[in-house]
């Protein structure tokens, strides 16, 4: 950040400051990792409108997080002054484990911990059978 006076302006490119805040998206059910340390965010664009673009490939196609994770990728994009935000499902070329970084191995072997931003409140989400 560049600071003048009372004015703060952010020394970033758009694409880098789209890029940066879709990069710090938590996943929904592993709140280890963000969608980019599980691999499946795939591509983070701004045009010249500055509209944002941003891929998700969901780590199958019927996986119940992927409304969360599009919500909150495009809350994130949003508070980091983007007005336009486009997010696309990509099934091609589908997830695998293989997606996952090297920084998203290590926090899984670390152990699995609750999002620090939602605390858990005592109530399963869903019920299985």
């Amino acid at each position: 950040m560049v600071t003048a006076g009372t004015v703060t302006a952010d020394a970033r490119s758009p694409l880098q400051r789209a890029r940066d805040a879709a990069a710090s998206v938590l996943d929904p059910e592993l709140p280890m990792l963000t969608l980019a340390d599980l691999g499946v965010l795939r591509e983070v664009g701004v045009d010249a409108d500055g509209q944002v673009t941003a891929s998700l490939a969901p780590t199958y196609s019927g996986c119940p997080a992927l409304a969360e994770m599009r919500a909150d990728l495009d809350a994130a994009l949003r508070a980091a002054g983007f007005t336009r935000v486009e997010i696309r499902t990509v099934l091609d070329p589908p997830w695998s484990s293989d997606w996952i970084t090297p920084e998203g191995r290590a926090k899984l072997a670390a152990g699995v911990s609750p999002r620090p931003d939602r605390p858990p409140t005592g109530r399963r989400a869903a019920r299985c059978r």
